[in-house]
This record gives C-alpha cells, sequence and structure tokens, in this order.
C-alpha cells in the first residue's frame, strides 16, 4: 500500500529520476537538431526566378497574364 501512496523503494525513485533525465537529454538533442536544421534550410534558398506574380506597382506587371 506504500507504494501506491507515494511511499517504496528508494531504488525505484533514483530509477524513475534516472529515466527522467535521459529523456531530458534525448528531447533536448532533438530540440537542438530540429533548430539547426531550420538555420541550414534559411541559409541555402535559392532566389526566386521568372516573373513577380504578386507586386505592389500595377505599373511593374507585364501584360503577359
Amino acid at each position: 500500500m506504500a507504494s501506491i501512496m507515494g511511499g517504496g523503494s528508494g531504488a525505484a525513485k533514483a530509477a524513475a529520476e534516472k529515466s527522467r533525465r535521459v529523456q531530458q537529454v534525448a528531447n533536448d538533442r532533438q530540440l537542438a537538431a530540429l533548430q539547426s536544421s531550420n538555420e541550414d534550410a534559411g541559409a541555402t534558398r535559392k532566389t526566386p526566378r521568372g516573373r513577380r506574380l504578386f507586386v505592389s506597382d500595377p505599373g511593374q506587371k507585364t501584360d503577359l497574364s
């Protein structure tokens, strides 16, 4: 009954704490990898080619569209 109410052995608490720490490290690494891949993707973006579809000045738009 004591283990249900939060008591119990210290080994179970230590294992749970170790599991939480390992999971936190894994989450931090995954987040860091995601952020670095986002930064890399923005750096390699090419400039658009071709006509501009949306322009603020109607005089810049050609008569082709």
